[in-house]
């Protein structure tokens, strides 16, 4: 970006004839503007070296350099410079390959002094919009340099974390396996409470690892033959401890579908549903129900995870998949989260050329929808890959 000039205002007038640099001057002048005089190219490109000017008036006929030649000087040396083209009426031609080569603008010969110092005016607005959109290329650069250190700093601290998380987990384990005591009374309990926090703590993890994956185009599917009716099942499953603990009922699989098999990758789809499901969990009050169900559409098969929970309202129905964004700022404070599991939810699903969205009020529960192909080149058309 090049520096600030020190008067915008400051114009160099280019012109082999005396009298068109004296009324120029004089016009230009009467209008508040600093004018720099030269009177052959050679001596325009010195003036530039010298000084910095917001705007420059050049004949295009001159001896020696001519006025196309400074314009590419200027473009490839000053680019914010704003270049006017002034040329006789017998050669318009060669001011539009001008304006071709980013001249701003031309003005003919005899020219009315009022236009001169309305292009000159012109020239100042344009001088401001390159200002702003170079400030704000720079902030963009800037705010791209951010992201990309806090994704870095993300996966890192989460990689750190991950190693001491399974040790934890591991010795809990063993601890709960190996001492009779713990078989019953607070103690066990008290052991189940900390297995239960460590395996939230790692889910959390797991989901920061991938979003950073995700934002970096690493976190790519491999499609194998997966049923996606046993994923749903094992799913659910796996999260009884956590339904039993928050008093939810956990409804069987639904499934209307011929066949659950699909090409997919089974670890990413597992965690779209421990997510949905997980979601589902922290909006559903006690005595609620969460379930699971798969139908046919078209060529691929509706996933729905359904809660009886606070449900979402309608505006809120695409914010939700927004990386960080939460509806309820209380509720998330009471059950946790990091805001990232529906933008990780998102991020599979269309990967896997399918699509998400939500169906809900407020006070009446949600549907979580999925739609995912059958076949790896249905997903393939889907995304464009």
């Amino acid at each position: 970006m090049e520096a600030d000039i020190s008067n915008p205002k400051r114009i160099l007038v280019v012109d082999d004839d005396e009298s068109i640099l004296a009324v120029s001057t004089r016009a230009l002048s009467a209008e508040g503007f600093e004018v720099l005089q030269a009177r052959t190219g050679e001596e325009a490109l010195q003036r530039l070296e010298q000084t910095d000017f917001g705007a420059i008036f050049t004949d295009l006929t001159m001896p020696g350099m001519d006025g196309k030649e400074v314009l590419k000087y200027v473009r490839q040396k000053h680019s914010s410079i704003c270049v006017n083209i002034v040329t006789g009426a017998g050669s318009i031609e060669g001011a539009v390959e001008c304006m071709r080569l980013g001249a701003c603008d031309y003005i003919a010969k005899p020219f009315d002094l009022n236009e001169l110092t309305a292009m000159a005016f012109r020239c100042l607005g344009h001088r401001a919009h390159y200002r702003e959109v170079e400030r704000l290329k720079k902030d963009i650069t800037a705010y791209e340099d951010l992201d990309k250190l806090k994704s870095e700093f993300v996966s890192n601290v989460s990689h750190e974390l991950r190693t001491p998380l399974f040790s934890m987990g591991g010795a809990l384990e063993l601890l709960v396996q190996s001492v009779p005591e713990l078989n019953a009374g607070t103690s066990k309990k008290l052991c189940e409470v900390m297995v239960n926090n460590l395996s939230r703590l790692n889910s959390i993890v797991a989901n920061i690892l991938n979003f950073s994956r995700i934002e970096k185009g690493t976190f790519l599917p491999s499609f194998h033959e997966t049923d996606l009716g046993a994923l749903a099942q094992k799913a659910s499953g796996d999260l009884q401890p956590l339904f039993a603990q928050r008093g939810i009922t956990a409804a069987p699989v639904s499934s209307s579908v011929k066949s659950a098999l699909i090409e997919a990758d089974p670890e990413q789809l597992e965690q779209v549903l421990i997510n949905l499901l997980g979601n589902a969990i922290k909006f559903t009050p006690r005595g609620g129900t969460i379930g699971v169900t798969l139908t046919e559409s078209g060529n691929g098969i509706i996933l729905c995870v359904w809660d009886t929970g606070c449900g979402i309202a309608p505006e809120y129905h695409l914010k939700i998949f927004d990386r960080f964004y939460q509806v309820d700022g209380s509720i998330t404070r009471e059950t946790g989260g990091s805001g990232i599991g529906l933008a990780i939810v998102k991020s599979i699903v269309e990967m896997h050329g399918g699509r998400v969205w939500v169906e809900s009020s407020p006070g009446k529960g949600s549907r979580m929808n999925v739609f995912l192909p059958r076949s790896r080149e249905k997903a393939a058309a889907s995304t464009g890959k």
